[in-house]
């Protein structure tokens, strides 16, 4: 079976593997205060430019979402969110459950801009509705689609105009600056939002995420707020060590770029088939609208999911990653 399910179904890069193997009989101290940790954060901090930030390695996606929207936040507040947003559809209320409520805007890409963000503000009139205090993204989009970096900075100075924080998920913000449509470097990322991260679970680490705290109105007390959300590790000094060797060269964007590559011959391929995408690619997943014959066709060679419909057509997800090979997309076309 070719696998598009996702791209975190295998255990990491081999050569995170063997980093961790060479340091097999070390002992270190816990909760992140080992050097490996401290040595990936200034790895973290020069790749970004910026020495004033303050960097966490936290567990997974969910933990890191809960924390970023979580931080600066009081219980009247609110968090502006696509309707697509992964913590609004794909997070089990794990941002409600801290006592944030979400407020959503439709789009027909994933994406927020100022326009729409300005809309919404309005409706925030008097003491019966929440107080809007921050705007999330995520980067790429929960549909594929990305951010530019004039995107992001009209609605960064949305959010300062206006007192509001932009928190921006990275979870698949490598594939994000791998892709020929971004124009983001990693130098812009600081200059353009309050919190953010760096997705390692869905990039070939075993699990992890590098949370990157920008606005110093957010640092005080983040690691009693970790130690609270269940998101301290013992042995914190495993993510650093994953985080050490995937900031080392270029293994962080090595992998993303192998999955856009092969994302776009597939898509382009698809499109040649006679298939209609239904969201711009822009990254390694690739949405197409697929009929229920083709769908029970696909089923039989391939494994991927579904995200909904499209009037009388399926939308069906397919996911590259820095495992899938030109011949997994080559058998793919070939089946179809």
């Amino acid at each position: 079976m070719i696998n598009f399910r996702n791209d975190y179904s295998d255990i990491c890069y081999s050569e995170i593997l063997d980093y961790i193997k060479e340091h097999l009989d070390e002992l270190n101290p816990g909760y992140g205060t080992d050097s490996h940790t401290k040595i990936a954060e200034n790895l973290i901090k020069e790749k970004l430019g910026d020495n004033d930030v303050d960097i966490y390695f936290i567990p997974g996606g969910t933990s890191a979402n809960i924390l970023g929207a979580s931080l600066g936040m009081r219980p009247e507040e609110s968090i502006i969110s696509a309707r697509t947003g992964h913590i609004e559809d794909q997070e089990a209320g794990a941002i409600e459950a801290c006592g944030i409520k979400i407020e959503t805007i439709k789009t027909k890409d994933g994406k927020l801009t100022k326009d729409k963000l300005q809309e919404k503000y309005k409706t925030f009139t008097n003491e019966h509705h929440t107080v809007a205090r921050k705007v999330y993204i995520s980067n790429t989009t929960e549909v594929g689609t990305l951010y530019k970096k004039g995107e992001l900075r009209e609605i960064y100075d949305f959010c300062r105009e206006n007192g509001l924080y932009l928190f921006m998920d990275g979870a698949r913000l490598a594939h994000a600056l791998v892709s020929k449509k971004s124009d983001i470097k990693f130098k812009d990322l600081t200059k353009l939002c309050d919190i953010f991260y760096f997705g390692g679970t869905k990039n070939g680490l075993m699990f992890g995420e590098a949370l990157v705290i920008v606005n110093d109105d957010l640092k005080r007390n983040f690691r009693n707020l970790q130690k609270q959300k269940g998101a301290m590790l013992a042995k914190g000094f495993v993510t650093g060590l994953m985080f050490e060797r995937l900031f080392m060269d270029d293994l962080y964007i090595k992998g993303a770029k192998k999955a856009y590559i092969l994302a776009e011959k597939l898509s382009t391929s698809l499109k040649d088939k006679g298939f209609d995408l239904a969201y711009e690619f822009s990254s390694n997943q690739v949405f197409v609208k697929v009929s229920d014959k083709d769908v029970e066709k696909w089923e039989k060679f391939a494994i991927f999911e579904s995200c909904g419909k499209d009037n009388d057509y399926n939308i069906v997800r397919l996911v590259t990653s820095y495992k899938t090979s030109k011949e997994d997309i080559e058998r793919f076309i070939e089946n179809i």
